[in-house]
């Protein structure tokens, strides 16, 4: 029952951090850089944690689940891409996508690039 708490206290946590990027002087969409940096954080927690020192779970269910899975916004990123649709945006929805997703990819694997230094 504890793995919920811890869960639940890193998802809030990273809606909170979410929310800050609202405050961030950044004029494009904020989403995709939260999906990015997400993705980096969740590719470094990942590979450190089963390739140089394995996490106590309730703190990798925490960093993972909880505060990657509260921070980034794959909902939004969703929603944004349908809006692009119905705005008949549709070379601007599939750029908009496709990047998403593969700048995320990238991002695990820096993620796991930065945990090798350790």
């Amino acid at each position: 029952m504890l793995k919920f708490l811890y869960v639940g206290l890193g998802g809030a946590l990273g809606a909170v951090l979410r929310y800050s990027f609202s405050f961030l002087p950044i004029a494009s969409n904020k989403t995709i850089f939260i999906n990015i940096i997400g993705a980096v954080v969740i590719g470094f927690i990942s590979f450190f944690s089963k390739n140089i020192r394995v996490l106590d779970q309730r703190l990798f269910l925490f960093l993972t689940t909880g505060l990657c899975g509260g921070f980034t916004t794959f909902s939004t990123f969703s929603l944004e891409t349908v809006q692009l649709i119905e705005k008949n945006e549709y070379f601007l929805a599939l750029l908009y996508s496709l990047g998403t997703v593969m700048l995320s990819l990238i991002g695990i694997y820096i993620g796991y690039y930065l945990a090798k230094l350790f």
